[in-house]
């Protein structure tokens, strides 16, 4: 279903359709649902029940399962696993597939240190309080199981949410989606500054996205996460430049001459991935883009902030200067869409 943010403090509210209001479970504040937010909240909770003549109790990917493809991975105990995914792909340092319920990471032994590094940075997530984490707990991995593989591989399963997707296979997307994807974003990274996490990942390849109710799920990436300041193990290719650079935007480089974690790698992740999904490989062409907002065009463009919170208070500011009011605008993408074009 459509989420409905609090105004006062940002939280998830719930619909009483009795009373037509929005009570917000965190403040408390209470807000009345007009009809136009009405009819798109009910419109949202029943978007894909049509699809495939499928019930809306039905999963909607339970149509696209059956036309998965199948591989089959053997355990060092001799005991064989069977993966039907809906896509897979190369990323980073290993092989992700995406099941209907479970994202696969598939490591080969030369990078098993990376693949527990994996485990061992989701495990340590912590969160401000209780509200918080039930808030913000969903779209950090989830653990299912992992295990060695014959060959000296390492297989970890990770929990899909339902109607999430690889944000890669969503396309390029308007200025007003993108604007989205960088909110929660910016939200994540918020998250991981609490517990003096980098990601040093932070591309479109590690992101999966729910385009129905406007979320971001940071799945993939936790390989080369490490905490501020410690010296990096590694980044996605994306980010990399950014880590080379020691004398224009970032400034990694210590006395002993090693690069060092910093906030400001998410940060400037944030804005090669959006400039991605924009449609463009290279970040200095969006110079010449001038149907996008002034501010937004200048964010992407610009150094990010110290810090994740300061920069989410500039990131604020950019969105309110660039469209005004808040809305919530659709994205209209259905499953067959998306996974028609699979690889």
């Amino acid at each position: 279903m459509a989420i409905l943010k609090c105004k006062m403090c940002g939280g998830t509210m719930d619909y009483d359709k009795a009373q037509n209001l929005a009570v917000c479970s965190y403040c408390g504040s209470k807000s009345t649902v007009f009809e136009q937010d009405r009819k798109l909240y009910e419109q949202f909770q029943n978007m894909f029940s049509a699809l495939l003549n499928q019930e809306i109790k039905k999963a909607p990917e339970e149509g696209f399962f059956v036309e998965a493809s199948r591989e089959e991975f053997l355990r060092n105990d001799g005991e064989t696993i069977e993966v039907n995914y809906l896509t897979k792909r190369k990323t980073d340092i290993c092989t992700m597939y995406v099941t209907r319920k479970n994202v696969i990471y598939i490591f080969e032994k030369q990078y098993e240190k990376y693949a527990m590094n994996y485990l061992d940075m989701t495990g340590k997530i912590a969160y401000p309080n209780e509200e918080m984490e039930k808030e913000l707990r969903n779209y950090v991995p989830k653990y299912v199981t992992d295990c060695r593989l014959e060959d000296g591989s390492i297989f970890i399963a990770i929990e899909k949410r339902e109607g999430t997707y690889p944000i890669r296979m969503l396309g390029i997307l308007l200025d007003r989606h993108v604007a989205w994807v960088i909110s929660r974003l910016e939200n994540l990274c918020c998250l991981l500054h609490y517990n003096d996490m980098v990601l040093n990942g932070l591309t479109a390849d590690n992101l999966f996205a729910d385009p129905v109710n406007h979320q971001i799920y940071l799945y993939g990436g936790w390989w080369f996460a490490g905490f501020c300041g410690a010296e990096i193990s590694g980044a996605s290719a994306d980010v990399k430049p950014y880590l080379e650079n020691a004398k224009g935007r970032l400034l990694f480089r210590q006395a002993d001459k090693r690069s060092r974690n910093s906030y400001r790698t998410d940060l400037e992740g944030i804005r090669v991935t959006a400039s991605a999904l924009l449609g463009y490989s290279d970040r200095e062409m969006l110079k010449a883009d001038k149907l996008l907002p002034a501010p937004f065009r200048k964010f992407l463009l610009t150094p990010p902030e110290a810090d994740a919170r300061a920069d989410f208070r500039k990131w604020d500011k950019v969105l309110t200067e660039s469209y005004g009011e808040r809305k919530f605008i659709p994205l209209s993408v259905t499953e067959e869409e998306i996974y028609s074009g699979r690889k």
